[in-house]
């Protein structure tokens, strides 16, 4: 997304000075105004921010596309809005399923809280990096972990070796209660969710995919499950955050967004393209639905069978205007939460001795897709590329090569090393042409506590 600008100012200065918008200036003025709301929106409501700053995060990714974009918020409503190029977009929140963006102003149906009461995030005992740990080294690495500047704004940092958090820190305004957008880490937590279905016996990786609107004679309906969790399906669908492109369309301008995936033309053959595309994970979202029956019991089963076993009660997942989550983008947690996923796969689903997830599941997801050519994606998981032995092409090249990682835009990560028995957590705000490199910034961290260099490993 930090490419919006660029390319959504291009696009509005091709139209020239006419006093008509034209389509492509609508369109972009549309997702601009949207992104304002929806982030303002979960940011109040959500992650508890002020307005202001809230807004500030969108004003920052959007750049001078943001210019002139005034929001409101109403406390009474609970919803967000922003106007500007003669545009207005609201987004409405609502307890324990965050905030949706409105196609057309309205509100989105009536759906009663998940959360049940009393729920809380489990105690981490034994915090701390333990006595024999240069404590200078640490507190080193961990500010080089929060650079300054403000195009790399990091807000979350935590580490977990054995169980146990030894290094952890928080920008100020935040706090470890928090819970802070993972952006496309959402798709692991999507994946995790249709392992669990496939454990129970109720989906499995060869089932063909059948959305709505594609009839019987549909070529579309030979993709399978496994196709669509490992990226090569075929579909096409455009994700460069231009404005006009597919995910920035469905994302902030479609009330149904798994249906817009849906419609999208086939355009390789089945399993044999691997395509990076948040469209195939919307279709996962609606797989749920209609797996479960309906948007409620999805977000029940995500309670029951994952956020409250795996200590993550705080956990918020966002629906678009139809019901669905939005399973690419937008999950909610606290970093000790997101910790706490990680750890999730680390210990093979396990998590405080409760097996969660089967240890064939956890496999599976960290298994290069055959069509990922360098080795790099699993099951909706990235991988470190452990097929080149030289180096040349893995994402961490300084970490061993059996992590694999939840990542999300602007430097989200859940990272995952199990030869160090190690989870990273990183959450902040990375935008223009900042880039936030974790294997510049984890490596002295685990250097600092002793666990480098390692042997590397392959799953």
């Amino acid at each position: 997304m930090t490419r919006i600008v660029e390319a959504a100012l291009a696009a509005v200065l091709a139209v020239g000075v006419s006093p008509a918008w034209s389509q492509t200036a609508q369109e972009i003025s549309y997702v601009a105004n949207g992104v304002n709301a929806k982030l303002t929106c979960s940011g109040v409501f959500v992650s508890g921010r002020t307005p202001d700053a809230a807004a500030m995060d969108a004003a920052t990714l959007l750049g001078p596309l943001g210019v002139g974009i005034e929001h409101a918020l109403d406390p009474e409503a609970q919803s967000a809005s922003a106007h500007g190029g003669g545009v207005t977009r609201t987004a409405f929140y609502r307890p324990g399923l965050g905030c949706t963006l409105s196609a057309d102003g309205a509100p989105p149906a009536l759906q009663s809280d998940p959360r049940s009461p009393g729920e809380a995030a489990p105690a981490w005992s034994d915090a701390g990096p333990g006595r024999d740990v240069d404590a200078d080294a640490i507190r080193a690495a961990l500010d080089a972990a929060f650079p300054a500047g403000a195009d790399i704004d990091t807000r979350a940092f935590v580490v977990v070796h054995d169980g146990r958090i030894v290094a952890e820190r928080y920008a100020p305004g935040f706090e470890p209660d928090t819970p802070l957008l993972g952006w496309s880490m959402a798709k692991s937590v999507t994946a995790t969710l249709i392992g669990l279905l496939i454990d129970d016996g109720r989906l499995s990786l060869s089932d063909p995919i059948a959305m709505p609107g594609w009839n019987e004679d549909n070529p579309r309906r030979a993709i399978t499950l496994e196709q669509l969790l490992q990226m090569s399906s075929g579909l096409t669908f455009t994700e460069d955050y231009s404005g006009t492109d597919d995910a920035s369309l469905m994302l902030f301008t479609r009330p149904d967004m798994a249906a817009y995936a849906a419609s999208k033309p086939l355009e390789h053959a089945l399993g044999e393209v691997w395509s990076y595309s948040s469209g195939t994970t919307l279709m996962l979202s609606r797989l749920l639905i209609q797996t479960l029956g309906s948007p409620e019991a999805v977000q029940a089963y995500a309670r029951e069978r994952l956020f409250i076993p795996a200590g993550m009660p705080g956990a918020v997942m966002e629906q678009d205007m139809a019901g669905t989550p939005v399973g690419s983008s937008y999950i909610y947690a606290t970093a000790r939460e997101w910790a706490r996923f990680g750890l999730l796969y680390l210990n093979g689903g396990e998590i405080d001795g409760r097996r969660i997830l089967s240890a064939a599941w956890t496999g599976y997801a960290r298994r290069p897709a055959p069509a990922a050519r360098q080795a790099n994606y699993g099951a909706q998981f990235w991988l470190n590329g452990f097929r080149d032995t030289d180096r040349t092409t893995r994402v961490a090249p300084d970490l061993p090569t059996d992590t694999f990682f939840a990542s999300g835009h602007s430097g989200q990560i859940v990272l995952i090393i199990p030869s160090l028995d190690v989870v990273v957590v990183r959450l902040g705000w990375t935008t223009g042409n900042a880039r936030y490199s974790m294997n510049t910034v984890v490596p002295p961290v685990l250097e600092a506590l002793g666990l480098l260099p390692a042997v590397p490993t392959t799953p």
